[in-house]
């Protein structure tokens, strides 16, 4: 199951049941549209770009278009787990922009409606390759840090069971094996995104290292993160225990890639296809989320943003049949419009 699962299981500290959604004016767009075919008229920014950064304040009003994360919240929300190619365009345009889009938005409705007193919900979130599933992820990792929600993160699971390194017998159970190398990187991110809780939750009982270490109930869980070695961690059994319902006060966000899934044929994406049987039944019951690809107003959006940050060089690209092209030749697939837009 793991091969082909990612995703994030998120603890709110501080239940507030009275959420305000920012209902903001729409944009008066007034523009000329020019009759030369040849060249494609110059927008506000405004049909693609939004100022609401909030990701708790986005609604359908603002699907489709892009919100900016400021740099240095990136470096705290993200210290793992936005795609390379995405870190490289943040590199070049010097923003990080995500575009608000209908899946995010439907489980942004489901967890401002959940009762955290009743068992985890399970959300998968699942779509063809290339279609943004990881950003949609991500959307959502921005929306419950903003929350001030506690979040374990765990980008590409599937690395965890493929090309292991270092690995070491398990002091707790003989059965098992420990990856310190990947538990040390994982714990130091989780601390990196999570800092503040980790001074603020104290521990409620006495935890021994050694003969000589320990640390006392009540205090700072930040201390007992410092102290636990890797070596203890058995990560692959720890996070599907983690993707168990049979707890309460959070809620457990996943999504499913091709990546790593062995023996499935390239074209599928459905959970039943990736999990496999024992997969599905480990997950079930779960709300599934698809993501498709561009609808033809987050396509508009997406080459507007390329254009204005001056990402389409090539004259042709400019023009109605040059977008169209663009539009053809990737499938309107975010991962293949973005790799199109590339050399151009």
């Amino acid at each position: 199951m793991l091969r082909s699962l990612k995703g994030l299981v998120c603890h709110p500290l501080k239940l507030d049941h009275g959420y305000a959604l920012h209902t903001a004016a729409k944009d008066c767009l007034s523009y000329v549209a020019s009759q030369d075919v040849q060249t494609v008229a110059e927008r506000p920014r405004a049909v693609f770009y939004t100022s609401e950064n909030d990701p708790a304040n986005h609604t359908e009003h603002h699907e489709g278009r892009h919100y900016s994360i400021p740099l240095e919240e990136v470096k705290a929300v993200f210290p793992h787990g936005l795609p390379y190619r995405f870190q490289q365009q943040i590199k070049t345009f010097n923003e990080a922009c995500l575009m608000v889009r209908k899946p995010a938005l439907e489980l942004f409705t489901y967890l401002k409606s959940s009762n955290f007193a009743h068992p985890a919900v399970r959300y998968v979130i699942y779509g063809e390759k290339g279609t943004g599933k990881t950003m949609t992820l991500c959307h959502v990792v921005h929306y419950c840090a903003r929350q001030g929600w506690l979040v374990l993160h765990v980008p590409d699971a599937h690395l965890w069971v493929k090309n292991c390194r270092e690995l070491m017998q398990s002091s707790y159970n003989k059965e098992r094996l420990d990856q310190p190398l990947q538990a040390s990187f994982w714990l130091k991110n989780f601390k990196t995104s999570n800092e503040r809780f980790l001074k603020e939750i104290k521990t409620q009982k006495k935890y021994v290292w050694g003969k000589r270490e320990s640390t006392e109930a009540g205090r700072p869980l930040g201390e007992v993160v410092e102290q636990v070695s890797p070596e203890e961690l058995t990560l692959v059994y720890n996070l599907r225990k983690m993707m168990m319902n049979d707890w309460n006060g959070g809620a457990i966000v996943a999504t499913l890639s091709q990546t790593g899934s062995l023996f499935k044929p390239s074209s599928a994406y459905l959970p039943q296809q990736l999990l496999g049987k024992e997969g599905f039944d480990a997950l079930d019951p779960f709300v599934p989320i698809p993501v498709p690809n561009y609808s033809p107003q987050e396509f508009e959006s997406c080459y507007r943003y390329y254009l204005e940050r001056k990402w389409l060089q090539h004259e042709k690209a400019h023009t109605e049949d040059g977008k169209e092209e663009l539009r053809f030749l990737s499938g309107s697939n975010p991962r293949q419009l973005e790799r199109l837009a590339g050399p151009l």
